[in-house]
């Protein structure tokens, strides 16, 4: 799965709002597996776009045509699925709404902060077995853009060095379920990084640079403030 824009990269990092570049008719933006396009940098979206959530809009430009080509990144499953147009991002929040929809209720949304997003569902020890130390079941790996399930060293195989993995529990379930007592357990914000990889926390806290007891004080900061804006939000719901 590509999830970051290939090709020639001009002022990727500059967001200009309200912009009035228009897509144009190109005879190669649906070919598949085609290398016509350079990226040209972000853009703020239409009002359309505004509609399916989008809150950027990436702007290509066919090398062969000079047509631009928007791309904006829904963030509404269903504009996902009606434009059917997508990468790890999209994908995985629509596996999450499907998830959702399908009753898991414990599912979170894991980023990998160099490239790559997906999704854990946890399931109980009648699905692939626990250890004695997950009391609460165990968080299977599961990437659509990859078509992977409970394969975790997936990406260490490819030989990335993982560095900071963390895992985002849905605060709202977490404060509204009543189903059972495992909502207490799951962190809102986890630091999942050595699931993912074969290296020691010795060689990942050399990697980042920082103590491993910073990383986890950021954690529970920013866990904290999640916690604090939902229960604002749902007071006053």
């Amino acid at each position: 799965g590509q999830c970051v824009p290939s090709g020639e990269m001009i002022g990727s990092n500059n967001v200009q709002e309200g912009s009035d570049v228009e897509a144009e008719s190109c005879q190669h933006e649906d070919d598949e597996d085609n290398d016509e396009f350079s990226f040209v940098g972000y853009i703020g979206p239409s009002e359309g776009e505004q509609l399916g959530n989008a809150s950027r809009t990436e702007l290509y430009r066919c090398r062969s045509c000079s047509a631009f080509t928007r791309f904006p990144r829904y963030n509404k499953a269903l504009w996902v699925t009606q434009t059917r147009r997508g990468r790890c991002g999209e994908y995985s929040m629509l596996l999450y709404r499907m998830l959702r929809s399908l009753g898991y209720d414990k599912i979170r949304w894991v980023v990998d902060w160099a490239d790559h997003v997906w999704v854990e569902v946890l399931l109980g020890d009648n699905v692939g077995g626990k250890s004695a130390t997950e009391e609460i079941g165990r968080w299977v790996h599961l990437d659509p853009c990859e078509a992977a399930v409970d394969n975790p060293l997936l990406y260490s195989s490819w030989g990335k060095n993982q560095t900071y993995l963390m895992a985002f529990y849905d605060p709202y379930v977490r404060m509204t379920s009543t189903r059972d007592r495992k909502d207490s357990k799951i962190q809102l914000v986890e630091d999942v990084t050595l699931r993912y990889t074969n290296d020691e926390i010795d060689v990942i806290t050399e990697r980042r640079g920082i103590p491993e007891q910073s990383v986890a004080e950021a954690i529970k900061e920013v866990s904290y403030k999640m916690a604090t804006v939902l229960k604002k939000v749902v007071t006053s719901s």
